[in-house]
């Protein structure tokens, strides 16, 4: 079979440099080093506008003062002493998770000739801003997050702070633009989430299909992983704030819920970790490959409902908790993959290459947290472009796997096919010898009436064993060609009666044999039953029977509950089987037969009437005879030995079988067992 690209080791390595090898091409592209951007336009502790720039970033050139306790007022911070407190940000925007607020100060000279500047803080999920521009506070524009429209004279400098606080990790990535150059970053950036988020609706749609089709749980985690990472990115990008307004119903339910947009992001994001663990558990195997990292994932898939639940609560510690437990999962995910493919696992492979690509990309996302990386690109978009490889990664590999079951599944389909014609070909040639076999070992016995019950006793010996196994063997076939319907259906049911046929004739032969010669007593097998409650369950059997044969089946039982009759148990079914496999012979579709007993203190009555051809009434006087079929003259209806063995068993019970029929109306067969009978 075609091995696929994760198990050709060579292959596999040679993926994972080249995904380590695009990783780092993207981090040599979009990481430069920020905290020199912005150096033409700051002299000292302030920034100059000129004519050249539309952007300008305040990071290269603000000051910084932290407010552990968030208690400072505007008019306290530009005291003197507290003036002195600030430090150049030298280009940072991330501060970790030291601080709960924060002040920023920045002097700023226009020296262009518009005076009409857009301030942009980039981070969405801090929880408030405070802006003072000369004592004043501007309003917050309505069509995003933090953002306000500054008016900038052109005479002289002008010098703001701005306050921050958040229960997570600091970042304050400042960017002051013009009116024009704002509305273009603004609209480019509608279109690229449009498209990204797009993507990742169709993504997730694309994979849930395949948990319809594939019934694979495993398929379904990721759908709601991939849906619930959508919709964290949407609060870690501020778009629901911006598109819906803060002042909507959904928002403010959020918010009252989880207190802040941090808290709202932080809800989604451990839901969808919490996911991406019982995907991995299930894809992985780790209780077979990682038995260990199978403990680690049952830890994580209880904590992160607590985690959740926890967020209710507006502990302001617990942001700085939740981060760690987004490094802790991702650290589990490393590990436990890393040992799954070190274990053998080849769906291990195919995670480990879109986790390199999605942890790459998004690692200076969680080095931007903690305040080991500058703003750029990947640190603010890290996670949404890490994601983009993963799902393509993965939908690839589930896509290129689901094709290989496929192409599996076929072949085996067409091989059993192939399976089945030549089973159908050795049980032709079979029944072909078996049919001759008995018709030699039947003219064999006319000649040599001594060897008849010898040979006869040979037949059911050698014979009964493979055609018990040629029975259940055809059985199967047959359910398989339900299944998967084929030409030879119809032939194969032929069969399948065939030998069923042949199988009874050789059984009856062989046990009116064994009492003709007075041998061996097939009734010896004797015990006491409960005649109400075994009738009953004999009952619920042959009302199966009859069913499947297409006919309609009504039971009725009367008498004693208690009583007890002394009879052989298989000898006494072989009686009702008789008769009810005649009632379904010789009645058409749809018509009912009746199965009644009548117990009393003499014994019990035992009826099976149908609504069948019926027998005429020259041939019933006849019909207990040995081979005696009545007006049937087609041998494959039955070798006529049913009721001549019904009869001889109910005899050896010392009880009575009768028949009553008229033709086209049906029969009805009453079989008397007295309570004394004696075998």
């Amino acid at each position: 079979m075609k091995k696929t690209l994760a198990e050709h080791n060579r292959l596999f390595f040679l993926s994972i440099i080249l995904f380590i090898a695009g990783v780092a091409l993207v981090w040599f592209i979009f990481m430069p080093n920020e905290r020199e951007a912005g150096g033409d336009v700051v002299s000292g502790s302030e920034i100059h506008l000129t004519e050249e720039l539309d952007k300008v970033t305040l990071n290269a050139g603000m000051q910084v003062f932290s407010d552990p306790e968030g208690t400072l007022t505007y008019d306290q911070v530009r005291a003197p002493e507290a003036e002195m407190e600030f430090a150049p940000a030298d280009g940072r925007s991330a501060f970790g998770l030291e601080g709960k607020a924060y002040w920023v100060r920045a002097t700023i000279t226009n020296g262009t000739s518009s005076d009409r500047w857009v301030l942009r803080l980039s981070n969405p999920v801090v929880d408030t801003v405070e802006l003072y521009v000369d004592g004043h506070r501007p309003a917050k524009l309505k069509d995003h997050y933090w953002a306000y429209e500054l008016t900038l004279p052109t005479d002289r400098s002008v010098t703001l702070y701005l306050r921050a606080t958040t229960e997570g990790s600091m970042i304050l990535p400042l960017e002051l633009m013009r009116s024009p150059a704002y509305s273009v970053k603004l609209r480019t950036e509608y279109i690229l989430f449009g498209l990204y988020y797009g993507f990742v609706l169709l993504m997730a749609a694309y994979i849930f299909s395949m948990f319809i089709f594939m019934r694979n749980i495993a398929y379904l985690y990721y759908s709601v992983y991939i849906v619930l990472f959508a919709l964290s990115q949407l609060f870690w990008n501020g778009l629901p704030q911006e598109m819906l307004g803060e002042q909507n119903g959904l928002i403010r339910l959020l918010l009252r819920t989880f207190d802040t947009y941090e808290g709202i992001f932080l809800f989604f994001f451990i839901l969808c970790l919490w996911f991406v663990v019982f995907f991995l558990e299930k894809v992985l195997q780790l209780r077979v490959f990682a038995p260990p990292m199978h403990d680690v994932a049952k830890m994580i898939q209880w904590a992160s409902p607590l985690l959740v639940l926890a967020l209710l609560f507006h502990w302001s510690w617990l942001s700085t908790i939740a981060i760690w437990y987004e490094f802790v999962v991702c650290l589990f995910l490393i590990t436990s993959i890393s040992v799954s493919v070190f274990r053998g696992n080849i769906a291990a492979r195919y995670i480990m290459l879109g986790m390199i690509a999605v942890i790459g990309l998004a690692a200076p996302s969680i080095m931007y947290t903690f305040s080991l990386a500058d703003y750029n690109i990947l640190t603010h978009y890290g996670y949404q472009l890490g994601s983009i490889a993963e799902f393509i990664v993965f939908s690839a590999a589930l896509s290129y796997q689901t094709r290989q079951i496929e192409r599996d599944k076929h072949n085996a389909q067409q091989q059993m096919i192939a399976n089945q014609a030549k089973l159908v070909r050795t049980l032709e040639r079979w029944n072909e010898e078996l049919e001759m076999t008995v018709k030699e070992r039947t003219e064999k016995l006319v000649q040599a009436q001594r060897r008849r019950n010898e040979l006869l006793q040979n037949i059911s010996h050698d014979v009964r064993s493979p055609l018990t196994v040629v029975q259940g063997g055809i059985k199967a076939m047959m359910l398989g060609i339900q299944v998967h319907p084929g030409e030879q259906n119809k032939h194969l049911e032929n069969l399948y009666e065939k030998v069923r046929y042949i199988t009874r004739f050789i059984d009856d032969f062989f046990k009116l044999s064994l009492e003709e010669r007075d041998e061996v007593s097939p009734y010896d097998s004797t015990e006491e039953v409960h005649m109400k409650q075994w009738i009953g369950k004999e009952f619920v059997l042959l009302e199966e029977f009859i069913e499947i044969a297409g006919l309609r089946c009504e039971t009725e039982i009367r008498g004693e509950d208690d009583k007890i009759i002394t009879i052989d148990q298989h000898g006494i079914r072989r009686v009702l089987s008789n008769l009810v496999h005649n009632a379904c012979k010789y009645s058409p579709a749809n018509k009912r037969v009746k199965l009644a007993a009548t117990i009393d203190a003499d014994g019990v009555r035992i009826s099976v009437e149908d609504e069948g051809e019926g027998i005429d009434a020259e041939n019933l006087d006849r019909i207990f005879e040995r081979a005696n079929r009545g007006a049937q003259s087609d041998p494959s209806t039955g070798s006529g030995l049913g009721l001549a063995i019904a009869k001889e068993i109910v005899e050896q019970h010392g009880g009575t079988i009768t028949a009553a029929s008229e033709r086209g109306k049906g029969s009805q067969f009453v079989v008397y067992l007295p309570a004394d009978g004696k075998l």
